[in-house]
């Protein structure tokens, strides 16, 4: 990768689920520009499968040409690319959707990871989730941009009492469902052994943040751990696409 001193390991892995027909879900590794990112889709038709899978590869390729026309930016720098891009790729869905009458009210939810020398720029729209893991203790580095979550923060609503909230799946922000988006970005600095978990609520409604951890503590391998954590959703009934994303961060010259 571009510019790194250091070394990712990542693996990637999507699942139907066992109520689903199709999988609307979509993830890329974008290795030349260290950046990955994930996509939960939605609209019918096929028109949730398709925003899913342009967001994601259209993110790519814009923002791998904003990279190359200039240094390695500032964390700073590297997030304002990065809203702007996500942005421009919020416009080409959001005219997709209005060219044909199949596509119309399609959106996304969008969540990525970019690596500097020595942070990582995350963004997101909508209720995607980045996690990091850093001596196996775990903390969500988004903010679902959902009611539920808008409910919680005004103190409407408890953290006992969003399980069983019946609209939790409403979202505040999309890509591509309005001419423009504010995404949230925000960057860390990067440790040695850091773990990144980018996943789809396929996953994040299954599991809690003690499952994962769990899971990662018995199974120290990402392709093990990845595929334990689809297997575990789809236990506790699976009822959305899974779709989840490991990316670890190891290099003897990073502190500790």
């Amino acid at each position: 990768m571009k510019d790194l001193t250091y070394q990712v390991s990542h693996f990637g892995i999507s699942d139907v689920g066992l109520v689903r027909e199709k999988n609307e879900d979509f993830w890329a590794e974008c290795l030349e520009s260290a950046f990955f990112v994930l996509a939960d889709g939605m609209g019918g038709h096929k028109a949730g499968e398709i925003a899913s899978k342009a967001a994601v590869n259209g993110l790519c390729a814009i923002l791998k040409d904003a990279l190359e026309a200039s240094d390695t930016p500032t964390p700073q720098a590297a997030s304002r690319t990065l809203k702007l891009s996500i942005q421009e790729v919020n416009r080409i869905i959001y005219r997709m959707s209005q060219q044909d009458h199949l596509l119309k009210g399609m959106g996304t939810t969008l969540v990525c990871l970019l690596f500097l020398p020595d942070h990582a720029i995350f963004a997101h729209v909508g209720d995607s989730r980045i996690y990091l893991i850093r001596n196996q203790r775990i903390k969500q580095m988004t903010d679902d941009h959902s009611l539920l979550r808008e409910l919680i923060d005004m103190g409407q609503i408890s953290q006992g009492q969003a399980a069983g909230f019946e609209y939790k799946n409403i979202l505040t922000r999309a890509i591509g469902t309005e001419p423009t988006v504010e995404p949230t970005t925000n960057f860390a600095k990067i440790e040695m052994g850091d773990l990144y978990l980018l996943c789809s609520d396929g996953l994040s409604d299954h599991l809690h943040e003690a499952d994962i951890e769990q899971i990662l503590i018995n199974n120290p391998n990402l392709d093990e751990a990845g595929k334990a954590m689809v297997k575990l959703a789809k236990q506790r009934g699976g009822h959305d696409n899974i779709t989840l994303m490991l990316i670890q961060v190891d290099d003897e010259d990073l502190p500790r």
